[in-house]
């Protein structure tokens, strides 16, 4: 009898082993996402005598905090955000964001008279951007909210000569995680070009 009943638990325990190797087998794979920059446009010829370069340096960049994971995170509500445990940001979203910015400034600033470089780059005489993003709210199927903050500080290091605020809304055409991505890489182009235009505006009253 002893004999038989061990026999029976071992049946049902290779059973439940079986179900849960089962059950880790089915699990969805995580999907990985990256934003993406402007692409460069062609070069424009400078006057001679005319090409004067100027060092622009961008960051620090930063982002909310409930946004600074390894997770997309969407809104589902007024108060309530959704957590995507599968569909994932290939880097630091803090990284990546910064790292399109520079991009897509170098990509308009792609004349030649003003260089784009991270903020941690050493560029004496350089002016800098820091840039904060308060808010960047996403809605699948809905709409897309961007705030954010930036400065532009003069060669000195010390002068701020422009505090800006800005905010950036667009349709969401989609529900998937990739319409979702390319959304936040649409809204960064258009906030590039608004700081764009900024230093530009700042460096010809400088000069």
């Amino acid at each position: 009898m002893r004999d038989h009943v061990l026999f029976r638990i071992t049946i049902l325990s290779v059973g439940i082993i079986a179900l849960l190797v089962s059950g880790c087998g089915s699990t969805a794979p995580s999907r990985f996402y990256t934003l993406s920059s402007l692409k460069p446009a062609e070069p424009l010829q400078q006057p001679a005598g005319e090409k004067i370069n100027t060092v622009v340096r961008i960051g620090p960049v930063d982002i909310p905090d409930y946004l600074d994971r390894p997770q997309i995170v969407t809104r589902t509500g007024q108060s309530e955000l959704a957590i995507a445990e599968f569909d994932r940001w290939g880097g630091s979203l803090r990284n990546d964001v910064s790292r399109v910015l520079i991009e897509n400034l170098s990509s308009i600033f792609i004349a030649g008279d003003i260089t784009v470089v991270p903020w941690k780059q050493f560029a004496p005489g350089a002016y800098r951007v820091p840039l904060t993003i308060t808010r960047l709210d996403v809605t699948p199927g809905g709409s897309l909210y961007l705030k954010a903050q930036f400065s532009i500080i003069d060669k000195d290091g010390k002068t701020v000569t422009v505090i800006k605020e800005t905010s950036i809304g667009r349709p969401v055409d989609g529900t998937g995680y990739n319409v979702v991505v390319n959304a936040i890489s649409d809204a960064l182009a258009e906030l590039s070009r608004e700081v764009a235009g900024s230093i530009r505006s700042a460096i010809a009253k400088a000069r």
